[in-house]
């Protein structure tokens, strides 16, 4: 049975050259996830999944009823960002048959419509909350459209004399909303506090009169996205956003499939935002893996709603390559996420490049309560990698780490959760420590220490590997531990034997099925844990002279005795026979790095055995016949023995360059 899926991009408030990226990757991407789904659900059902890339506003919406109009039977789709699209296209396609994943909590809670925003709106007060705290003493300016945040955060502090507020809901004309904006922001001063719950051309006025007159306020922004939009951040911003700003390495893993090239880290960012359209079909593929294959088959659509809320974010949760879902009875999504956001002025280093980080303080809802967090950061820098052992997989690193946090000893709440198992050596010492603000701490550390990682020999000694530590918090309720920012990477110290091809940090999430107390009630949970590494690509000189000139040798041999005379043939078996000894006893000279798998110089040994072993019998056999069978026969091995050579060389060829395509971050040790 197929399942038609229908992802759509309209454009946003980017240059065509990025509107164009995003789309070209969506549509690549969404064909990656079509195959790997339908690859791994063989007859059970497939999925079909069309893209559209449409342009921005309602223009772009008339092909996408063109093409809903041209499905006869059931169909999924997801949403469109503009949120009062979402009613005109729900009123225009209501007579068809399908299902609807949608981020607008103003619709109503319909059998086809899914909610699958993150929006934690109390947990965004309560950031908001918190930070006017710290300003009784200076003014606090609110400019707000009456939507939102609007009512929660004026029933707050309305009453408190420091606050004030503006409206900007009826002012829709640029020169307008430019001069009404600069009236306000005259009155602040540098100390004030501003909060933004306004639209990209509205915080775009805000975002220039604080640039201009060089301010450093420090400013609250709560919608929108600022992604390649604005040339720099100089002033103190605080973003409050339901996306993470890191990526996963299931997503690192998908980008690796779509481009040839590693991405700048803008580049990665503006894809970021449009990735939750791609976990539809995910989401879609693991709820029909939960249905039996005869009501799949019927494509009863209830059983396939009820496949999706059986992922309630208590017994079962949903996990893309982005996020996590659950749903309740209304088909709503109940996990909800709040990041607040600054931006160093430190890593901008190029125009229209802001990187993030977390600020130091989050809140977030857990089970209905807005639970407050510190963030820890930890950077480091390698000093040197060595013994890179595939058989015993585990390697030995040597560098420092910065702990950015409120702890006294800090290394010690943070978990390596890839110390070898075999050799598990950690050493540590305190270099240094520096006092920061608001009761936070920078240490540095030197450590040394094993890692365990998942070695690929097949392609040994062209083969490819992937190294990386992977750190957890200890009490992950009360702390978070930020990723390591793409800018901050270490890609430059010593490797030996090693080439570095790429670097990547991102996030592994893991779902862990639990059964509690006496009654074995069964929950689910997810854990995360943050990954830096490093993509390696042996040098291999060394083990190329040493198989490569004897075994050209040994190879020129073989060849050369199918030109031998009738009355030598005693002489080309014995030196057929020396090359296949010689070959045998260069064989186990050479590193073997994982015994139980065949590698590249195990191919190349056996095609030897074979073409030599060959050889060798066809000359006994027909040498012992008449003279004609044995010129024939020489003659037919003068053209075998190099198409042979020539199908192995392309076949080397062919595996080596997909090495890379091996790597995937995304698993276990």
């Amino acid at each position: 049975m197929k399942y038609k899926v229908l992802t759509y991009y309209s454009n946003l408030a980017l240059s065509q050259e990025d509107n164009d990226f995003v789309a070209n990757f969506l549509e690549s991407a969404s064909k990656v996830i079509e195959q790997e789904i339908n690859e791994k659900s063989g007859d059970k059902y497939q999925l079909d999944i069309d893209f559209l890339h449409l342009e921005k506003g309602e223009e772009g919406l008339e092909p996408l009823f063109k093409k809903i109009e041209s499905y006869d039977d059931f169909f999924i789709t997801n949403g469109h960002v503009v949120l009062k699209h979402n009613k005109t296209i729900l009123e225009r396609i209501k007579d068809k048959d399908f299902f609807y994943f949608h981020t607008a909590s103003s619709l109503p809670s319909e059998d086809h419509l899914f909610h699958i925003g993150h929006l934690d709106r109390s947990a965004q007060i309560a950031f908001i909350s918190n930070e006017i705290e710290q300003y009784q003493d200076y003014k606090v300016f609110y400019i707000h459209n009456e939507s939102r945040t609007y009512e929660m955060i004026l029933e707050n502090h309305k009453n408190s004399e420091n606050f004030q507020d503006y409206s900007v809901k009826e002012i829709s004309d640029p020169e307008d909303i430019k001069k009404q904006l600069n009236n306000i922001l005259i009155k602040t001063n540098e100390s004030d506090l501003i909060i933004l719950d306004i639209g990209l051309k509205y915080f775009r006025e805000v975002f220039d009169y604080l640039e201009e007159n060089k301010l450093n306020n420090r400013v609250i922004n709560t919608f929108g996205s600022l992604e390649n939009r604005f040339q720099k951040i100089t002033f103190d911003l605080v973003q409050l956003s339901t996306q993470p700003f890191y990526t996963t390495l299931s997503i690192e893993d998908l980008m690796s499939k779509v481009f040839d090239e590693e991405l700048e880290t803008n580049k990665i960012t503006l894809l970021l935002d449009s990735l939750w359209r791609l976990e539809i079909p995910i989401l879609i593929s693991q709820a029909l893996n939960k249905i039996d294959i005869s009501e799949i088959h019927k494509m009863d659509t209830e059983k396939l709603r009820s496949a999706i809320l059986s992922f309630d974010g208590k017994k079962d949760i949903f996990i893309g390559k982005r996020g996590h879902l659950g749903f309740n009875a209304d088909g709503i999504n109940n996990i909800r996420d709040n990041f607040a956001y600054i931006f160093p002025n430190s890593l901008q280093t190029q125009d229209y490049k802001t990187p993030k980080i977390f600020y130091r303080t989050q809140f977030h809802s857990v089970e209905g309560e807005v639970q407050k967090s510190r963030v820890m950061y930890a950077y480091i820098d390698i000093l040197s990698v060595a013994n890179i052992d595939i058989s015993s997989k585990y390697w030995t690193a040597e560098f420092f780490i910065d702990i950015v946090s409120h702890f006294e000893n800090p290394i010690d709440e943070i978990i390596f959760n890839n110390l070898s198992s075999l050799n598990d050596k950690f050493t540590y010492k305190k270099v240094w420590q520096r006092d920061d603000e608001d009761n936070y701490t920078t240490q540095r550390y030197y450590v040394v220490a094993n890692f365990d990682f998942v070695p690929k020999a097949e392609n040994y000694p062209f083969d490819w590997q992937n190294i990386y530590i992977a750190m957890t918090v200890k009490n992950d309720n009360e702390q978070i531990l930020q990723p390591i920012p793409l800018d901050l990477l270490d890609h430059e110290f010593d490797i030996g034997e090693w080439e570095i091809q790429s670097d990547f940090s991102g996030v592994k999430f893991q779902k862990n099925r639990l059964f509690q107390d006496a009654n074995l009630k069964k929950s689910v949970s997810i854990s995360s844990e943050n990954r830096v590494g490093w993509i390696l690509k042996r040098k291999n000189n060394a083990t190329l002279f040493k198989i490569g000139i004897p075994m050209s040798f040994l190879i020129f041999l073989v060849y050369y005795t199918t030109f031998s005379d009738y009355g030598n043939s005693g002489s080309s078996i014995g030196i057929l026979t020396t090359t296949f000894l010689s070959a045998i006893a260069l064989y186990f000279s050479v590193e073997k790095p994982e015994p139980k798998k065949l590698t590249i110089v195990d191919l190349i040994f056996i095609w030897f055995y074979i073409v030599n072993g060959i050889t060798v019998v066809v000359c006994g056999i027909s040498s012992s016949l008449n003279e004609n069978i044995f010129y024939t026969s020489n003659l037919t091995l003068k053209f075998i023995i190099p198409l042979s050579l020539l199908s192995m060389g392309l076949f080397l060829v062919k595996r080596i360059k997909g090495s890379r395509n091996d790597i995937m971050l995304d698993r276990d040790v």
